[in-house]
């Protein structure tokens, strides 16, 4: 397929969000939107994408550095069709054809955008419209074409009108504007700078120059607009509010979990289940229900988590490994077969191979300051309602007795056993094992 320039209109307020934070950079499945828009449209094919920003622009280009997406300042914000020439003039596109995205649709997949770019360079219009036909239009801006045009699958557009412009009484129109264009920038340049500059002539601050109302300039001066219809699909859900993005999250969060139960991933309750984006999980690992999984996470195979576990970011998982109910484990490592069943915290930990945290357990990885690591070797036993603050080091086969604390700094050599606050060596683990913990074995 042909590479294509990209333009993610970002600059708005999101006034309805209520929020410090622009809309863009609010989180879906642990990454901002715009993350999930600029993905897929990577995903698609272009390596030319160009972010308008406008209000909150110095977050969202902290957010953007370090990648090779450009921005464009819209600075006043007046409109869409004013975003799209700054952006040109900005940063020009490298290509050809130019396709430009809402960065408010998270939920949009590559695919769409690809087969959007095809029909674009078949058809042969300056602009192409993604249309799609929905049995409730309210809010949306309505895609008006002639019949004789129309497909099916394409059709010519007139106009698009928004919901507070329709005519009383008109016929309900169900074919609507979801906010995905491709251009050919070099047609659509001399008529766009124009039009923008006539629609904000009297410097009226309220005034704005919208995207859409090219479609009028285009076909007064001859031109043709192809509307493209991709079908009825929840992939377009807008995010305006806190409401729709809860709506909207929720949506891709059960997308999310049905790929992973297609790789052989049981989730016993998907409902009380969340697992972000950027994760990894093993063939037949259980989640229990109220389990949470952040981003950036590896579970290995055969592995149990949950009810009510929170894998926080950095948290690899090896196989067999059991993390149950009221666990949280931070940017920890545990190798396979080792199990932390029952209220237990572990931050900053490497956890060795078939090593048992017992019930209770604290691995305290923060001193105020700074977080610091603890290693639990192959093998070691943490005894119920322990707490090794870090860092520390327990060796491999060792014992922490229930209770015991163990402080920072403090080394518990392999094969020995600790007891008490502070912890104080006792004995070696294979003579004490039973005496002092017999009630930890079947945890």
């Amino acid at each position: 397929m042909d590479q294509f320039s990209a333009v993610i209109l970002a600059a708005g307020r999101g006034t309805r969000m209520r929020s410090s934070i622009p809309k863009v950079l609010h989180p879906i499945l642990g990454i901002p939107m715009l993350d999930h828009v600029s993905r897929q449209v990577c995903a698609a094919g272009s390596d030319d994408i160009t972010v308008v920003v406008g209000h909150g622009a110095d977050q969202i280009r902290k957010h953007l550095k370090g990648s090779d997406v450009r921005t464009a300042l819209q600075d006043p914000q007046r409109g869409t069709g004013h975003a799209l020439l700054e952006a040109l003039d900005q940063a020009a596109p490298r290509y050809s054809t130019l396709v430009v995205i809402n960065g408010d649709l998270p939920d949009l997949d590559s695919e769409m955008i690809r087969n959007l770019v095809e029909t674009h360079l078949q058809q042969g219009q300056p602009m192409t419209i993604v249309t799609g036909m929905v049995d409730e239009p309210r809010g949306m801006g309505r895609v008006i074409s002639s019949p004789e045009s129309d497909s099916g699958e394409t059709c010519a557009v007139s106009q698009i009108v928004e919901e507070a412009d329709l005519d009383p009484g008109s016929p309900e129109i169900h074919r609507v504007n979801l906010g995905i264009y491709a251009f050919d920038p070099s047609r659509i340049l001399p008529l766009l700078r124009p039009m923008v500059e006539e629609d904000l002539a009297d410097e009226d601050p309220a005034k704005e120059a919208y995207l859409t109302r090219l479609v009028e300039v285009l076909c007064d001066a001859g031109m043709g607009v192809c509307g493209w219809d991709c079908g009825v699909s929840t992939n377009f859900a807008q995010v305006n509010d806190r409401r729709q993005l809860a709506q909207v999250s929720r949506m891709m969060q059960e997308k999310w979990q049905h790929h992973w139960m297609d790789q052989g991933v049981t989730i016993v309750d998907p409902l009380t289940t969340w697992i972000e984006v950027d994760v990894e999980l093993g063939q037949d690992t259980v989640i229990q229900p109220n389990t949470v999984i952040r981003s950036g996470v590896r579970v290995g195979e055969r592995c149990e988590i949950g009810p009510f576990a929170h894998l926080r970011s950095g948290t690899v998982l090896g196989d067999e490994v059991i993390v149950g109910d009221f666990v949280e484990v931070n940017r920890s490592r545990m190798e396979t077969g080792s199990k932390a069943k029952h209220l237990a915290y572990l931050g900053d930990t490497q956890v060795g191979k078939k090593a048992n945290i017992g019930a209770g357990a604290v691995i305290a990885n923060y001193d105020g300051k700074d977080k610091h690591l603890t290693t639990i070797g192959e093998g070691a036993f943490i005894g119920s309602g322990s707490v090794v603050v870090a860092p520390g080091e327990i060796g491999s086969g060792a014992t922490v007795a229930a209770g015991a604390l163990v402080p920072p700094g403090k080394s518990v050599e392999p094969g020995t056993t600790v007891k008490g606050v502070p912890a104080r060596l006792h004995k070696s683990a294979e003579e004490d094992r039973e005496t002092i913990c017999e009630d930890e074995k079947g945890n």
